[in-house]
């Protein structure tokens, strides 16, 4: 009884954490969905609302994202959804074709989402239009008339979530380094607190890298130019993040509260100056206090729009964000984890539907839908979780809407309760999957309803019920049988890949003759190589329920390269460079473990390093190369290996790394 009274506790306090960034959310959420249904029930027809409100899904998406960006995004979603219910509703009434239509939809649907990095409900909407017009017989007028309707929610889904840019063009980028800001600020006031490489250093690390990033894609998605000041701060930031990582690795004792204290109280000039202008901590007393100094300062000068390039330079911004095509070039490649993901959701839906379907159920495509929201889960244990949430929401939800609809109310008050239940389903929807089901369930049978008005309530609801039980077990199934280990299997890809953007920061850094437009590039294409390896290596870990960090095997691998990146990405980019032989050692040896970890090449072989105990396993691999004027590179790099070896060793061929080098 305490432990639920606990949950249920926590549970509220997560929901209050999150209520003001959600609110302005819920809101648009609420009204893309429920102005098409309103004035299609105002106009007398109740069941075009219904269709026309899937078009207002479109409103659902990138709520967060900068309004340009935003345009494009809804309105190919809008479009995505149009064509959905078409292709539905042409094969609604052949047989067996329309599990397979569902299915291909589903497919490519959730590659173009996965690929463009769509955040949720990512395909999960085209994939409800879709199935739900499967569900409707149409002949191919009607069809048409059903695609129309959709087509007009979504243009009132687009018209909503655009709203705002009358009053707050930049919004979302303002939020987004606000929080880039706040997320450096706690990096710093971890410093020295928390022992490094611990897992509370590695987590204000993670999340600084990851609130950087965020920032960067907002205001590339923005397109703002070189000289916006937007894209100052967000270059100048990186610069400080640099900062604060190298003072995060070199620091011996607890950092001057002053650092975080000066960089959180940016925040609030980012979206209303004046910049705050007050002391720093003292300076020159470490490298750290210096890059510290100057990373604030030029914070600071950005803001204030003060900060100008040198005298005869051209203002440098961030690189355009990249269009759909190149996006889906770089998923369809073999070590991508996103094909099997696509491929997988897919193949269940399609099967869940037509399991249905050969079952006689009244509503068969309610099983696809329910497969469908389980397997967006990105892992079996998650699968697993929002199953058991999807299951036991629907039972409240179906109690919910026979409360609601059993007294047949008038059609105004359904509508009103839609937008209630809308809006509250949004406000929990991240921080409690099973609230926000019972407000799907309950909209799901209400749009039912508006639709089918003739259909008896009851049976609808015990459906709904059997036939998310059925989903939801189907899901699971499917997730054991198809592609289970995809994540696992491409880790090692994905490991090796951050170790060598990792190389080609160094040697962007050391041999370049100072090009900083490279090193900056490279060191952008390094963070989000690492935010990849932690979620892949999650997921991947997640899908073994049996294992855990302690008993992962390829764990020591991602945690020594993560280290390795994160001191790469700490190095101060005025830091003398060692000799061209030695750096040139450095990256030759990065790529041989890269190639050791990922199988394109042979296990190297040479003195070990580490300790007596690892000597054995460390046999595996080459012997670190020591770097002079860099001790902790050579320590990362000797770490990096033994933690190579003990995957290595005893599962691939061994070589010589003489013969190595010789076969390259």
């Amino acid at each position: 009884m305490r432990r639920t009274v606990d949950g249920v506790r926590a549970t509220l306090r997560a929901v209050r954490a999150v209520a003001p960034q959600r609110f302005r959310v819920a809101v648009r959420a609420m009204f893309s969905m429920t102005l098409p249904l309103a004035i299609a029930v105002a106009l007398g027809h109740p069941g075009w609302g219904a269709l026309a409100s899937i078009g207002g899904f479109a409103g659902f998406y990138v709520p967060d994202a900068p309004y340009r960006y935003r345009a494009r995004i809804v309105a190919g979603i809008g479009a995505g959804l149009t064509v959905g219910v078409l292709l539905g509703a042409l094969v609604s009434t052949h047989g067996w074709l329309a599990p397979l239509v569902a299915g291909a939809v589903t497919g490519i649907a959730s590659l173009v989402c996965l690929a463009a990095e769509i955040p949720p409900p990512r395909e999960y909407m085209i994939v409800l239009a879709v199935l739900a017009a499967t569900g409707i017989p149409a002949n191919p007028r009607q069809a048409l008339l059903h695609a129309g309707l959709t087509a007009g929610g979504a243009a009132i889904g687009w018209l909503v979530t655009m709203s705002p840019v009358l009053g707050r063009a930049r919004a979302p980028e303002r939020r987004a380094v606000r929080a880039a800001l706040d997320a450096i600020a706690a990096l710093l006031a971890t410093t020295g607190n928390a022992a490094p490489g611990s897992p509370d250093s590695r987590a204000a690390r993670h999340a600084a890298v990851t609130a950087v990033r965020q920032a960067r894609r907002v205001v590339m998605q923005g397109s703002l130019p070189a000289e916006h000041r937007y894209t100052r701060v967000v270059m100048a930031m990186e610069a400080l993040l640099e900062a604060a990582l190298h003072v995060e690795v070199e620091a011996s004792g607890p950092l001057d509260p002053g650092w975080a204290d000066a960089v959180r109280a940016l925040g609030p000039a980012v979206g209303q100056p004046p910049v705050p202008d007050g002391a720093l901590p003292p300076t020159g007393v470490t490298t750290g206090d210096a890059l510290l100094s100057r990373a604030v300062l030029r914070v600071r000068a950005a803001l204030a729009g003060t900060e100008r390039p040198a005298a005869g330079e051209e203002p440098v911004g961030l690189p355009p964000w990249p269009g759909l095509v190149p996006q889906l070039r770089a998923a369809v490649n073999r070590h991508s984890v996103i094909l099997p993901a696509a491929a997988r959701l897919a193949v269940a839906v399609a099967a869940g539907a037509g399991l249905g379907r050969a079952l006689g159920l009244d509503h068969s495509y309610w099983v696809g839908l329910t497969v469908a929201a389980v397997l967006l889960a990105s892992n079996s244990t998650l699968a697993l979780r929002r199953s058991v949430h999807r299951v036991v929401g629907t039972v409240a939800g179906v109690a919910l809407a026979y409360a609601l609809l059993s007294w047949h109310p008038p059609l105004f008050v359904i509508v009103a309760c839609v937008a209630v239940i809308q809006f509250a389903a949004e406000m929990v929807v991240t921080t409690t999957y099973g609230l926000a089901v019972i407000g799907i369930t309950v909209l799901a049978l209400v749009l039912f309803h508006l639709g089918a008005p003739g259909a008896a309530v009851g049976t609808a609801l015990g459906s709904r019920l059997g036939d998310t039980v059925l989903g939801a077990a189907v899901a699971l199934v499917l997730r054991g049988v198809l592609w289970p280990r995809a994540t696992a299997a491409r880790l090692p890809q994905v490991q090796a890949r951050t170790l060598r953007a990792a190389g080609r920061v160094l040697c962007a850094s050391w041999t370049d003759d100072g090009d900083r437009r490279r090193v900056a590039e490279e060191r952008r294409r390094l963070q989000s190589a690492l935010v990849t390896l932690r979620t892949v290596h999650a997921d991947a870990l997640a899908d073994d329920r049996s294992a855990s960090p302690d008993t992962d095997r390829s764990w020591p691998v991602t945690l020594a390269v993560e280290e390795f990146a994160f001191l790469v990405l700490s190095l101060p980019r005025h830091r003398r460079a060692p000799e061209a032989d030695a750096a040139r050692s450095v990256g030759r040896y990065v790529e041989e473990l890269s190639a050791t970890i990922d199988g394109t090449g042979a296990a190297v072989v040479g003195t070990a390093v580490g300790t007596a105990e690892d000597a054995a396993v460390g046999a595996a691999v080459g012997a670190a190369p020591e770097v002079p004027g860099y001790p902790r590179t050579s320590a990362a790099l000797g770490a990096l290996a033994i933690a190579v070896a003990h995957v290595a060793s005893p599962a691939r061929p061994v070589a010589s790394r003489t013969e190595s080098s010789r076969r390259r």
